[in-house]
């Protein structure tokens, strides 16, 4: 792989990690266009930790508030409710990935079933634009809500099926104001990509990673792109406008189903 190639795939998993139009899926069609045929799923853990790294950095206020407020007893209850949410939320998806880690990594080289997945994500985006009305905070969510935004990051695990898509959805089906929903998204974001990362250690296949040049710039490109991405998403989000990018999926779709087909 080029810098220039390592480059473009940072921009790409910098801006759509956080826009809810699936990452993993712009990254399989992108690595395909680019030529890039073999396994990238090393190179695709690294630059997910670039964009941890923007979560960490843009929310450091209110993941600083809640983790201090674990040593004062008058916000404890507070950071102790936010926590066990956290908790419920991931455990399915952990369960599902180590279940089914095989089958998630084979789908991981196919465009097809990228483009696929990219038009139900479509559909999914525009039906939960229906429900930007919410006005319930992270402070309010209860345990059943977590465990259905929860189920919900599973399907992501599929390339096509956008994580911050399908939790932000759920969570604005289940009242929270859009941009509640997406806070709450992202603070889920941080151990599922810490506990990929953890499980792509174990195998064994990050052998030089750490010094590779490509890897690196990368993992700083998609730091950097992420940053001015949860922003923009933010801003939208006041709007609760869930559709354009559920019509720019369904697009997408169509466009590399037609490509697949010539080529």
């Amino acid at each position: 792989m080029t810098i220039w190639q390592a480059v473009i795939l940072g921009i790409v998993q910098g801006i759509t990690e956080f826009l809810p139009v699936s990452s993993d899926g712009h990254l399989v069609v992108t690595q395909h266009l680019l030529g890039l045929t073999s396994s990238m799923l090393t190179f695709d853990v690294f630059i997910h930790l670039g964009t941890l790294a923007a979560v960490l950095l843009y929310f450091r206020g209110i993941i600083w508030e809640h983790l201090s407020g674990l040593f004062d007893s008058r916000r404890r209850p507070a950071a102790i409710h936010l926590l066990i949410q956290l908790i419920v939320a991931t455990l399915p998806a952990v369960v599902f990935g180590l279940l089914f880690k095989d089958f998630i990594e084979e789908t991981f080289g196919s465009a097809y079933v990228a483009a696929g997945s990219w038009f139900v994500m479509g559909l999914i985006l525009v039906f939960a634009a229906r429900f930007s009305g919410g006005r319930d905070q992270i402070r309010n969510i209860r345990a059943f809500d977590s465990l259905l935004i929860g189920v919900a990051q599973v399907f992501a695990l599929l390339p096509g099926i956008s994580r911050s898509g399908m939790t932000i959805a759920t969570g604005m089906m289940r009242g929270l104001k859009p941009v509640e929903a997406a806070r709450f998204s992202f603070l889920m974001s941080i151990p599922a990509v810490a506990g990929a990362e953890v499980l792509q250690l174990s195998d064994g296949g990050t052998s030089g990673m750490w010094t590779d040049p490509a890897m690196l710039t990368g993992a700083v490109t998609a730091f950097v792109v992420g940053m001015g991405a949860i922003a923009f998403l933010l801003r939208m989000l006041n709007t609760g406008n869930l559709r354009p990018f559920g019509y720019y999926c369904i697009a997408a779709s169509v466009v590399i189903l037609a490509y697949l087909q010539l080529n």
